[in-house]
């Protein structure tokens, strides 16, 4: 039985002849026992999930036979770069990446989750008074319709529920930057006050490690209702302790955006950048989601967000 085992963006890929292609995070999948003529694969997360094969089965992405059982250990540690049998590898991961998803919650199904002209999330009088930072949601059923590549090379992995690039281009040892099912008013059904009530979705930061940069670029039309009118971009961030309690809560803002006269009922796209390092515990655990505040009512059409890790 061939037996195909190789590396695809941050996968590990399994395409063996009696088995559905399997697809393990990177950073989930190892190793052991290349001896006997046998070695099994495994997903660190869940031990009972685990593949043996015959060393002589194995084969490259192209089909090619790797050879003998020094050529097995050579191709599994060195080309799919698992760690060297059971154990995990103190080494930092090094490498940045990024991720972008455009399933922003509220895009009309109506017209292929694309804003119509005037349409979008209102910014209101109400929400002008309070002050309020407006959290913008994520939805899986509208990640599902837009983050589709329009490339054929190289070939797309296929998986869903990662974003637009389905786990190419990730940071090393990251699995996804975005969760699309993550629920705060089921998590935290007694909460106030957070700014995060109702939402849905969230920036995944779990697996990032300290001392990483988060960057996000932010895309959206925003058409102004009163001339004269200053938004405000932010990150609206909760930090949260290793027991899941917000401890924190604030925005992360960048340089507010001013219309003046002329504007009103005009489109304009903004592409701005906010910044956060990850530091702590709390970092790496915090609920976060693109937001604005305006000073008068506005329409915001958001687009997309561009999540890049840097190292």
């Amino acid at each position: 039985m061939s037996i195909k085992i190789f590396r695809k963006n941050n996968f590990v890929v399994i395409d063996a002849a009696d088995l559905p292609v399997k697809y393990l995070a990177s950073n989930k999948a190892d190793f052991d026992h290349v001896q006997d003529g046998k070695f099994v694969v495994w997903n660190v997360d869940n031990v009972s999930e685990d593949y043996t094969f015959a060393s002589a089965d194995l084969q490259d992405e192209d089909g090619a036979a790797v050879g003998t059982t020094d050529d097995v250990l050579e191709y599994l540690t060195t080309n799919i770069n698992f760690k060297t049998g059971v154990g995990s590898s103190t080494s930092p991961l090094s490498v940045s990446g990024y991720s972008h998803t455009g399933a922003f919650a509220g895009k009309p199904t109506s017209n292929n989750y694309v804003w119509e002209a005037g349409n979008g999330i209102n910014y209101d009088s109400t929400d002008v008074t309070n002050g309020t930072y407006k959290v913008f949601s994520l939805d899986r059923d509208v990640h599902l319709a837009v983050d589709n590549p329009y490339w054929s090379t190289p070939t797309p992995s296929g998986v869903t529920d990662i974003g637009l690039f389905q786990g190419a281009n990730l940071p090393d040892g990251v699995s996804s930057l975005v969760d699309y099912s993550f629920d705060f008013d089921t998590e935290y059904p007694s909460s106030t006050g957070t700014g995060f009530e109702g939402s849905t979705g969230r920036i995944k930061l779990n697996e990032l490690q300290y001392g990483d940069q988060l960057r996000v670029r932010f895309d959206f039309n925003v058409i102004p209702q009163i001339a004269n009118t200053t938004v405000e971009p932010a990150l609206w961030y909760s930090n949260r302790n290793d027991n899941d309690d917000i401890t924190f809560t604030f925005p992360l803002t960048t340089q507010p955006i001013f219309y003046g006269g002329g504007t009103v009922g005009n489109t304009y796209l903004n592409r701005v950048e906010i910044s956060a390092w990850i530091t702590s515990n709390e970092d790496i655990n915090a609920l976060t989601l693109p937001a604005i505040k305006s000073d008068n009512p506005v329409i915001i059409q958001p687009l997309g967000i561009l999540i890049t890790i840097i190292r």
